[in-house]
């Protein structure tokens, strides 16, 4: 998930009209977006400079200046989060060393090396078993047996990533998740993949798991 506020936006793009509103920012991993009136994008790359003075944020970069009028304390957090590196897509995604992955109907070029860099216990194939993540695309209503497929080959501790196309072209999250509760699911968080491309990540419930079994303890 990306960092969110609401607050007051003036943005400068050096063209001589300076925008002022009331607006939603959103700092996703690759990018800072204003949203309304003072609608901007800056790429996080292209950040040249952050300053937090009197509960003010400016951001510089080559295209525009933008400042969020803030509260002194949020200020300082907002600094820090657009100073920070971007995260990685793989652990906005959990993957961790070692873990089998199952990349089911996805296709996304970035997800797939990050995801080979991070373990050599990689499926493409039609089918898998035991797996600690399964990516699965769905394009469409009628692919969502799909999710049921990725289901059977994780284990109990396992998540499934639903990746599919952002907007109106794409199927709907609520769809997904209501073929997520038929199948015991329960939603946990959302990441976004690419431009064309986010992910809902599902798992079974903590009730549902069975509980590991206690080490005996010397007395």
């Amino acid at each position: 998930m990306g960092y969110e506020t609401k607050c007051r936006v003036r943005v400068d793009d050096g063209t001589g009209s300076v925008r002022q509103a009331e607006a939603t920012v959103l700092l996703e991993t690759d990018e800072l977006i204003v949203r309304g009136d003072a609608r901007v994008r800056i790429p996080r790359t292209s950040i040249q400079r952050v300053t937090a003075r009197a509960g003010v944020v400016t951001i510089t970069s080559p295209t525009a200046v933008v400042s969020l009028s803030l509260d002194e304390t949020s200020a300082a957090a907002w600094r820090k989060k657009l100073e920070e590196p971007p995260k990685r897509l793989i652990d906005k995604l959990d993957v961790k060393p070692d873990m089998k992955v199952w990349l089911f109907r996805v296709n996304d070029e970035t997800l797939g090396r990050q995801v080979a860099e991070r373990t050599t216990n990689v499926v493409r194939g039609r089918s898998a078993s035991n797996c600690d993540v399964v990516f699965v695309g769905v394009d469409t209503s009628a692919q969502l047996d799909r999710i049921e497929r990725a289901l059977e080959a994780i284990g109990e501790r396992g998540a499934i990533w639903v990746v599919h196309p952002k907007g109106a072209t794409g199927i709907a999250d609520t769809a997904i998740f209501a073929k997520a509760k038929t199948l015991g699911l329960t939603y946990t968080k959302v990441a976004r993949v690419s431009d064309t491309h986010t992910a809902e990540k599902l798992v079974r419930p903590l009730g549902s798991r069975t509980a590991p079994t206690p080490k005996n303890r010397r007395g």
